[in-house]
């Protein structure tokens, strides 16, 4: 397995990153999970995470 973790100041720009961060995967990467989430930096700010659980060509690797 393999997870990619992406992260910005906006949604919008989260999907744009984590769009670009799936289609540069192996074409054998199955994308299994995600797992989105946001850490509020103070009142006026917020970061904005997505994480992406691919399924490698290797079954029996561990995380």
């Amino acid at each position: 397995m393999k997870i990619k973790m992406v992260h910005a100041d906006n949604v919008d720009e989260l999907f744009s990153r984590v769009r670009e961060v799936d289609k540069a995967q192996d074409i054998d990467d199955e994308l299994i999970d995600t797992s989105r989430d946001f850490i509020k930096v103070s009142d006026s700010k917020m970061i904005y995470c997505e994480a992406l659980v691919y399924r490698t060509g290797d079954e029996d690797e561990e995380l």
